[in-house]
């Protein structure tokens, strides 16, 4: 960094203090600069490749996702000529390649399609950049960082930038310096190095790369997460002061992620977690806040049911005979209040298990929960589990419920609409537990992340609209009561 530094002091240019500084002199093998909109990102990226610009060997290859985003008004070309001609740099625009005195190369480049990464096939880049790195896939990602080689002297390395989306593979990588209860960075690990094998498709993580090392046999890698807030960019506040106020007239998911750069929200989701309440579990029962006023729910008032989805399909089969996990089964445990209509949500249990094991664990799970009544979604395995399920009360529910429009089988969304669960959750009359655990977070990082698109992840978002559609329909016929504590049923 010394070299740029000099360079950039004789210029009077320099990273500004405080995150996009601690970015540029990150010792990681892959740094990730990420966080709200305007915290001056792509202008930290663009200056990583001139502290080795001197050197006529070194080469770096700078991604976006799409062409039209490295040539658009804002994008790498546009910030690029700002810079880089200061330092010799001169731009071939068919290639959209910089070549500086030295000989030294830095190239913008697109990876639109999955198969592009294979254009790379042979390269040896020591420096990577990725602009926006949740527009890129987990594959593109790791194919790339096994082009990452030098010979140039030197060290092979990786930098992102990003802004939040809570439904990518990034926020799952980085999810060590993110607070799982609020979705915002942890102050305190910024910046932190921790490093990580990865072993197919499984990434193992420690704070010693020694120890990962001996243990697997594998070189280690070390990461830092680095977050900006506009805050960060005092030129950007200072010569475009409207755009703040841009920020803050977004719906409010956008908003929390471009703006407070949280990690719990997803572009363009359905709903905002923010809109889930939480209960405290007392010894009378549930207490919660409703209408400004404290209530404490009876359990013995309640109604205990569970909402089953089944991952047992012959898809699955097929991939477990071939060493390939099965797909996620789920099962929730459910209270229901009838003289409020309000449906407290107690733990969700969620796991990667064939066949046999789903159908020893389900009825294993609802008599941990004391609970003798379920609800098994009935496009896979339905009927076959509760077969199996002797000595508790099972019902068949979905895929189609009633208000689902001709012809939607399989839309989720039309799905949780019909069924009342969105409404439900908007209106502040769904609850999770007000503690922290680890089902509570990716429950909520599933709804956190849905777009309501074909393909997503949403077994939990299923199982949640088929409690909201059984609540709906009021079953008179229920048998037993939870007594009070929740212990036994009588």
């Amino acid at each position: 960094m010394d070299g740029m530094i000099a360079a950039a002091e004789q210029l009077d240019m320099r990273p500004h203090a405080g995150p996009q500084e601690q970015f540029l002199a990150s010792t990681a093998d892959i740094a990730i600069y990420g966080g709200a909109a305007g915290g001056g990102k792509t202008y930290a990226l663009l200056l990583e490749p001139l502290r080795h610009v001197a050197n006529g060997e070194f080469a770096a290859v700078i991604f976006r996702k799409t062409y039209p985003q490295i040539a658009s008004p804002g994008g790498l070309k546009d910030e690029s000529t700002k810079i880089y001609p200061m330092f010799g740099g001169e731009l071939n625009e068919t290639a959209m390649r910089w070549r500086f005195p030295s000989g030294a190369i830095v190239q913008f480049s697109h990876m639109q399609h999955e198969k592009d990464k294979f254009a790379w096939q042979g390269a040896q880049i020591p420096l990577i950049g990725f602009d926006e790195l949740t527009h890129f896939s987990e594959s593109q990602f790791f194919y790339m960082l096994s082009r990452n080689r030098s010979l140039c002297g030197v060290r092979p390395y990786v930098r992102a930038t990003c802004n939040p989306d809570a439904g990518s593979w990034v926020a799952r990588f980085i999810e060590w310096w993110i607070d799982p209860a609020s979705g915002y960075p942890i102050p305190e690990r910024a910046g932190r190095l921790r490093w990580f094998v990865r072993l197919g498709d499984e990434i193992l993580w420690d704070d010693d790369p020694t120890r990962l090392e001996e243990k697997h046999g594998v070189e280690a890698k070390s990461v830092a997460f680095i977050p900006a807030k506009l805050e960060d960019n005092p030129t950007l506040m200072r010569e475009d002061p409207g755009y703040r106020a841009n920020l803050l007239a977004l719906p409010r998911v956008e908003r929390e992620r471009l703006l407070g750069g949280n990690w719990k929200v997803s572009e363009d989701a359905v709903i905002d977690t923010g809109w889930f309440r939480t209960f405290e579990r007392v010894e009378e029962g549930y207490q919660v806040l409703v209408g400004g006023t404290v209530h404490v729910v009876p359990i013995g008032a309640c109604r205990r049911f569970a909402t089953i989805d089944t991952a047992g399909t012959s898809r699955d089969k097929a991939a477990e005979s071939r060493g390939k996990p099965p797909s996620w089964s789920v099962a929730a445990i459910w209270d229901w209040w009838p003289q409020h209509d309000l449906l407290f949500l107690l733990h969700v249990w969620r796991a990667r298990v064939g066949w046999n094991e789903l159908k020893a664990r389900i009825p294993a799970v609802l008599t941990q929960w004391n609970c003798r009544r379920g609800y098994v979604e009935n496009a896979h395995n339905g009927q076959a589990l509760k077969a199996e399920m002797r000595g508790f009360q099972i019902d068949l529910v979905g895929p189609k419920i009633a208000g689902m429009s001709e012809g939607q089988r399989d839309a989720k969304l039309e799905r949780a609409i019909a069924s009342g669960v969105l409404a439900r959750i908007e209106d502040g009359m769904l609850f999770l537990p007000e503690e922290e655990s680890d089902w509570k977070a990716e429950y909520l990082r599933e709804w956190s992340a849905w777009t309501g698109l074909p393909d997503e992840t949403n077994d939990q978002i299923d199982v949640s609209s088929y409690a909201s559609y059984v609540v709906r329909r009021r079953a008179s016929s229920w048998g037993g009561v939870v007594a009070a504590g929740g212990l036994t049923r009588r």
